[in-house]
């Protein structure tokens, strides 16, 4: 038996590592399980259970909410009581009390005055205050941020609670001047010696107080909505209720009856489980509600046994899939990385084979592709960098003289013309000289084709050296060179025309073989602002060398300067 398993598992070695043997394993263990965890379980449902998980998670809700209000108004109550002890209220208040008289009436405007701009200046920073008002210790109004402040009623007699906590004035209600849910909260304000001398009053704009309630609802199925002490809606965070909504009496009673969670006509939904909860520090009823539709939905799918079974199977499939996902995905990610960076020029890859299935011979043909890749690459280059020596010598050629290394025609027609543009553009001249060869083709015949060209070669390099290296040199045809001389006038290039006279007459007498007094007629011509064409500047200098040679030649004549011969 041991014997026939061995003889099995090297058949069944090669089917196990596949990929598609382990999708087919995962179907089945994830196909299996469900079925059979269905047959086992029952379904018996346990409403009772969650309707207390149900009144659970209202009272909570309610709970945060409650917290948030409690929170909010501390915030507010304690920015009022900042308030009643500004140095602009106390020293307002003090000063209106001592000018009871007329004869202080516009002293007292100009104090109340002032108090109303604090006010306003203070209410337009505090985005949760609606009102600020100012009374005497008669409880009359003497300064508000409102042009028409609302009428409060002071306490005639302050309790050490309201003293330290302040007191509502007006409790939660729709104000329709506003068109918010809002109440008013009245601090007193003591002198710097501990003296009523007035208070201070602020309508808040509970209505604001709603973005804390779509905060709460985020982590919540329910809907949250305040009533006031009259049981109408101030505001909720569900968006289809507004004050003028009104819930079931009956259904409010029981609830504050039973302080329990009991189904209800509710505000937010047709059918709703509702709780009541009574605020603490602000007199309003947080009623929260969940939709009865959706928990009964719940209960026809969530049975308590079939919850954990479904919580185990998630788990198993999770795991499964998990590791199906990483022994397919990751490799197949290093691939496609790897291929990412062949696309971005990097051969220079290779990908560790550690697995037998279809992936692990796929990296084994992919490292296979990189080394033929590579070597591909190494011999494009070698013909790519061969190519571009060969494009670099045929660029050199086709604007060179080959023998004497100078620029040819073409080369220097494409100079010409760039000068001409700039000279249009900057107005800064050049200069154009024309040099030939004294006697050249005499000399040739008389020396030989070779010594002419060492001639020719020695002449060039002498005019190479007396230019500068902004400067331009080329070989116009025969024993004629020419010489582009940039941002330069007519002076300074018959001087650089005389300096290459005597460097070519110097260098061509230290020739080795056949030692020679040579002599250059170089004609000079400037630029004009009617040139339009490399020819009309060639034309003048050709006109400029023919008069150097008709004046006797081993000289220098410009067409533009004056000339008086020796």
């Amino acid at each position: 038996m041991f014997i026939a398993s061995f003889e099995v598992w090297p058949v069944l070695k090669p089917v196990l590592y596949s990929i598609k043997s382990k999708i087919v394993i995962f179907a089945v263990i994830a196909t299996l399980l469900p079925t059979a965890g269905l047959g086992l379980l029952s379904f018996k449902q346990n409403e009772a259970l969650i309707i207390d998980s149900v009144t659970r998670e209202l009272r909570v809700l309610a709970d945060n909410v409650n917290r948030q209000l409690n929170l909010w108004m501390d915030e507010n109550t304690l920015t009022i009581r900042a308030l009643s002890t500004s140095n602009p209220v106390i020293e307002g208040l003090t000063i209106l009390k001592k000018q009871t008289d007329n004869t202080h009436e516009n002293t007292a405007k100009q104090t109340q005055s002032v108090m109303s701009g604090y006010l306003t200046a203070v209410r337009d920073k505090l985005d949760d205050v609606l009102e600020l008002t100012v009374f005497d210790s008669t409880r009359k109004i003497v300064a508000s941020s409102a042009s028409t402040p609302e009428v409060l009623e002071s306490p005639e007699r302050w309790t050490h609670a309201s003293l330290t906590r302040g007191s509502i004035a007006i409790t939660p209600h729709w104000n329709d001047r506003y068109d918010t849910a809002a109440f008013s909260v009245i601090y007193p304000v003591l002198s710097y010696d501990s003296q009523l001398i007035g208070a201070i009053a602020a309508t808040l704009d509970l209505g604001i107080f709603r973005n804390k309630l779509m905060e709460t609802r985020k982590f919540s199925s329910g809907e949250i909505t305040l009533l006031d002490q009259n049981s109408r809606v101030l505001l909720s965070s569900a968006s289809g209720i507004d004050h003028l909504a009104v819930p079931n009496p009956h259904y409010l009673e029981s609830m504050q009856i039973l302080e329990e969670s009991i189904t209800h006509d509710g505000l937010s939904y047709p059918k709703a489980i509702g709780l009541l909860y009574a605020s603490e520090n602000v007199p309003v009823t947080i009623l929260v509600e969940q939709d009865q539709s959706a928990i009964q939905a719940s209960w026809m799918k969530l049975r308590n046994r079939f919850l954990e079974f479904v919580a185990i199977l998630i788990v198993i499939v999770t795991l499964v899939a998990l590791y199906m996902g990483h022994s397919i995905v990751t490799p197949l990610k290093q691939l496609i990385s790897a291929v990412r960076g062949i696309v971005e020029g990097n051969l220079d890859i290779y990908l560790p084979v550690k697995r037998k299935d279809e992936v692990g011979q796929l990296t084994t043909i992919f490292n296979q592709m990189t080394d033929a890749l590579r070597n591909k690459h190494t011999e494009i280059m070698a013909v790519n960098q061969a190519m571009q020596q060969q494009n670099q010598l045929l660029q050199k050629l086709s604007i060179t003289d080959g023998l004497t290394s100078l620029y040819n025609r073409a080369k220097l027609n494409t100079i010409l013309i760039e000068q001409l543009a700039r000279f249009k553009r900057n107005d800064r001249t050049f200069c154009l000289l024309m040099i030939d060869v004294d006697h050249f083709k005499t000399i040739n015949d008389k020396l030989g084709h070779i010594t002419g060209d060492k001639i020719l070669i020695t002449v060039a390099s002498a005019l190479l050296k007396s230019i500068r290296t902004i400067d331009y040199a080329a070989r116009y045809g025969g024993d004629e060179f020419m010489a582009i001389l940039t941002e330069t006038n007519s002076s300074a290039a018959i001087k650089t025309a005389e300096r290459i006279r005597s460097e070519v007459s110097a260098a061509c007498s230290a020739l080795e073989e056949h030692p020679i007094q040579i002599t250059l007629s170089i004609g000079i011509t400037q630029s004009h602002h009617d040139d339009t064409t490399p020819g009309d500047l060639i034309a003048r200098a050709d006109v400029a060398l023919y008069e150097a040679k008709k004046r006797g030649r081993n000289r220098v004549y410009c067409v533009d300067v004056a000339h008086t011969d020796p």
